[in-house]
């Protein structure tokens, strides 16, 4: 359950900078969105100024930095406005947690924070036809379905694996037949390729199976669509789109690869690698992250998905073993905007088990990433869509960000207390993240708030650099601490 602290944050806000002892209490208000609308509808000077100006940010309080548009993709292209620059450094009472900040603060230039309502989405016909026409390159059949050649290939394949010898982590397994008897590798193998010269004898050929109708077939409250093809110019290729059961469950897959008739495991932005947070060079991706863009904005466009815009692009890779070569790719990531201001994308996936006496079942966040290299598409994820409702309130009162400057000092010591680690905190970003309410299954609010992302090493030296993974999270309302896996 998550901790139920309680603060005065008016006695609080103000710490000074340098050595600080770990606080034994933190900033969070409690679970009640109710209130946090309230406190929200407490700002009723709309068209006052920028977000950016009533948060405190100008170049009268902090100095601007070179924004990641100026820096060029090959620095990690954010697609984010210009940015100010936040210098400073805390650390705990006995020195082990030493946290230094030196980060661009970036406010997008919106003149309202409303809360938006958001509730459960699927994805429709429309939309699937739209992804199948301009994503799939070769006619599709159903996966169960296999024809002579497909079986042949991986026959093919799995007699020169036996040829070759098991690779060291193949042999590092134990293998069973189908009643539980022990086998080697190879038994293992060898029985694999019997199974599928068995498939083989009673499989069509490829003109004999009919490609899929690329409509939703509807079995057991399922609404689904699924195909694979294979062509020699563009390899294999694997399609989904669905609406299934439970709360964040439709999605909508592609996947394209050039490794015979066989699929990767289907690229997910939560899992990926980026060079730049690796320091890795990657030569045979010579694509821009402009081009890569401009390859993926009119296919959002014609999904006319409800303020949805571009969000960010980044140099990301797939790491290769035996059987498939590494992958080098663009992510480019899409999230919803209102009046400017982004959901703020964080590798959360807020599908963690929620307190079931105030909150449902988990629902994990919307997220849309394309995955672009030199021939193109060849991915796409769509996970969990919204569907927008009202605004529940048509602005909110902001803190200050020297307020929540603080807020991250003192929280962050509360969170890690007992940890040693090193923090180097490179990037502050004003968004939205969705919260849960309360006794309303499948619907959420929208709300501002403060991430800090950096880079975290730990005391046994082992660095965790995910560009998108948010160290602390703070409601730019009330200053409260998210849970960004818990969704409250």
């Amino acid at each position: 359950m998550k901790r139920a602290l309680t603060f005065a944050l008016a006695l609080t806000l103000i710490l000074a900078a340098g050595c600080q002892a770990t606080p034994e209490e933190g900033i969070v208000k409690g679970k009640s969105s109710d209130a946090l609308i309230e406190k929200a509808q407490g700002y009723t000077e709309t068209g006052t100024g920028s977000v950016s100006d009533r948060v405190g940010l100008t170049s009268e309080t902090l100095p601007p930095a070179p924004s990641a548009r100026e820096q060029g993709p090959d620095a990690g292209d954010d697609g984010l406005p210009a940015a100010y620059r936040y210098q400073d450094s805390f650390t705990n009472q006995d020195g082990s947690i030493n946290v230094t900040v030196d980060a661009e603060v970036i406010a997008p230039e919106a003149d309202s924070a409303a809360i938006i309502r958001v509730t459960d989405g699927s994805i429709t016909q429309a939309q699937a036809d739209v992804l199948m026409e301009q994503l799939v390159h070769t006619p599709l059949h159903d996966p169960s379905e296999r024809s002579k050649d497909e079986i042949m290939e991986q026959i093919l394949e799995y007699k020169q694996m036996l040829a070759e010898g098991p690779s060291e982590e193949d042999a590092g397994f134990t293998y069973h037949d189908g009643d539980g008897n022990e086998l080697s590798w190879a038994q293992s193998m060898q029985q694999a390729i019997d199974r599928l010269q068995e498939e083989y004898s009673a499989a069509p050929e490829m003109d004999a199976i009919a490609p899929i109708s690329g409509q939703f077939t509807e079995k057991d409250g399922i609404s689904l669509i699924e195909g694979v093809g294979y062509s020699e110019q563009y390899g294999y290729e694997s399609f989904q789109v669905g609406n299934f059961a439970g709360l964040g469950a439709d999605r909508a897959l592609y996947d394209r690869n050039s490794v015979g008739n066989e699929a990767y495991i289907l690229l997910d932005p939560i899992y990926i690698q980026y060079a730049d947070a690796a320091g890795r060079e990657m030569p045979g991706l010579t694509l821009s992250a402009a081009d890569a863009q401009a390859l993926t904005d009119p296919l959002v466009e014609k999904l006319g998905i409800d303020n949805m815009a571009f969000y960010s692009a980044r140099k990301g890779y797939e790491e290769g073993n035996e059987r498939w070569p590494e992958r080098d790719f663009w992510v480019v990531l899409y999230t919803r905007s209102f009046n400017g201001l982004p959901i703020t994308y964080t590798s959360a996936t807020g599908d963690m088990m929620t307190d079931a006496a105030v909150y449902q079942e988990p629902w994990p966040y919307e997220t849309l990433a394309f995955f672009v290299d030199d021939s193109g598409i060849v991915g796409m994820h769509w996970q969990a869509p919204y569907t927008i409702g009202d605004a529940v309130t048509a602005d909110s009162a902001l803190l200050r960000f020297d307020d929540v400057a603080d807020i991250f000092q003192k929280m962050y010591l509360v969170d890690h207390d007992g940890q040693k680690q090193t923090v180097t905190v490179d990037r502050i970003c004003l968004g939205y993240t969705r919260i849960a309410e309360q006794d309303k299954e499948g619907s959420g609010i929208l709300v501002p708030v403060w991430d800090f992302f950096g880079a975290v090493t730990d005391e046994n030296g082992n660095t965790k650099n995910d560009p998108y993974a948010s160290l602390l999270t703070v409601n730019a309302i009330d200053g409260s601490i998210i849970d960004r896996d818990m969704g409250y």
